[in-house]
This record gives C-alpha cells, structure tokens and sequence, in this order.
C-alpha cells in the first residue's frame, strides 16, 4: 500500500513460512541484483535474529542461510531487504504521532549499522533539519496509508501511537526495479511501529512520562464515550424508535387491553 501510495521503501522480499527455502530466496535476491541483504523477523524486535550478509559469501558457503532458517523456524516471514549503505552513514529519524499528529522524534544509528558497534542517539534541535522535515514529510504520508482506527461498535477513533522510521540512502542501490539517485539523498520509509515499540524516553531533553500517561487516558475516555454509544451502523430510524424510555405498546397489544 504504501509502495502504491509513492511512499519511497527500501527493496524488500518477504520469506514465508511453508513456502521458503535457502535456495529459493538466494535465488530470488540474485534476480533482484542485490550485492548485500539484511535479513529479520517480522516479529522480533531489538534487532534479535538481524543478520548482514553478501551474495558472495552466502554462493560461497550455503550452510549461512541454511543455518538461519534452523535457528529460526517457526518465525512466519522474514523480512529480506536489500542493505543500503546509508544506513551506516545517515541517521535513521524516528517520528512519533498521536491521534495523527505529530509529538517528536528521535535520532539514531543502530549498533548493527555502525563500524564501532554502538548506537548512537540525538533528539530535538539536535537532529539535524533535512533529516527531520523529511522524516515528517514521509511519516504524514504513511499515516494516510493506515486503516482507519474503530471501536468495536464501529466509531471512528483517530490513531493512537504510531511511530514510523525514516532512513536515507545516498549511494548506489543495485535492485532492478529501485531508481533512486546514488549522488543524492533518497529519504525512505523503513518501518511503521504502533504502541508496542520503544518510546525513547531517557533519551529525550524534557520528561515524556506525564504526557504519555495524559494522551492515554485522554483516548481510553475517548473509547470508551464512543462504546456507550449506539453502534454507529445501526439505522437511525430503529435508534428513534428505541430511544425513549417508554415505547408505545404495539396495536394488537391495545386490543387486547381494551377488550379485557
């Protein structure tokens, strides 16, 4: 969806549980061109199970992939994207929004993407302005691309925490279909987290306790005003004739009484 909503990603394939094999996604990477991949679970977080690998090594020794998937079998897809570079050289901006709009943003490149291994974090005016202000332009864009929030009783509810990740590439990506300028900045969306994902907290310049705490009770009373509600599907002409405390009595039932 986002892909089709021209929202720039990264050259991604998935490997899905019953139907993957080393063989078959080497095979598959290949035919995209890739030089280097990244490989994760969908489901993990933490960059557990994160690998970066070659095609050169992995032709080389088959036993790389074949390992990953014994170590990690039961994971229902794997993300595999094509690695970019920029990555190690660019920060990845993280922005947070609440009910669609947004609150901050963080910051960092990972501990797996740098040369010395440690990650390393800024917030607020800290971040430089072009990886900001296009991290924001991204992150609107794929908020629209989201299904609409519901309550069970299907009122519509603006979203809740979404955060979304923004990388940038600026050398060549190799994948057949990608036509990004490798002497320029492509800013792309890397990932769209929800309220589950880290908020950074101890990371930023004023304390964001009281406020997370503040947005989320604001939306449970949200909720739950919109749950005491009629379900917003039902016909409006039975809710008239079912919202008043005294209904009137059916004719058969006046006949009855009357002939009593």
């Amino acid at each position: 969806d986002c892909i089709e909503a021209g929202i720039p990603m990264a050259p991604t394939v998935f490997a899905f549980k019953g139907k993957r094999s080393p063989a078959a996604l080497l095979k598959e990477i290949k035919a995209r061109g890739w030089k280097t991949f990244v490989m994760k679970q969908s489901m993990m977080a933490f960059s557990l199970g994160f690998c970066k690998l070659t095609v050169e090594e992995c032709e080389k020794d088959p036993s790389i992939l074949r390992k990953y998937f014994k170590d990690y079998p039961d994971c229902p897809e794997y993300v595999v994207q094509e690695a970019i570079e920029g990555f190690v050289r660019n920060w990845e901006t993280r922005c947070f929004w609440f009910n669609g709009e947004f609150l901050y943003a963080i910051a960092n490149k990972a501990a797996v993407s740098t040369e010395d291994g440690k990650e390393v974090i800024v917030t607020g005016d800290d971040i430089p302005e072009e990886f900001l202000e296009n991290a924001k332009r991204i992150g609107k864009e794929a908020l629209k691309v989201l299904p609409q929030l519901k309550t069970p009783n299907g009122h519509l509810i603006p979203m809740t925490l979404i955060r979304t990740d923004i990388g940038c590439s600026d050398s060549q990506v190799y994948d057949k279909d990608t036509k990004w300028d490798p002497n320029g900045k492509t800013f792309f969306l890397n990932e769209i987290e929800y309220g589950g994902t880290t908020y950074f907290i101890r990371h930023l310049k004023e304390d964001w306790m009281p406020k997370w705490a503040e947005l989320y009770v604001k939306k449970a009373r949200e909720i739950a005003e919109k749950m005491s509600e009629a379900p917003c599907d039902e016909p409006k002409a039975k809710r008239a004739r079912t919202d008043g405390a005294v209904l009137k009595k059916p004719a058969a039932a006046k006949a009855m009484v009357a002939g009593a």
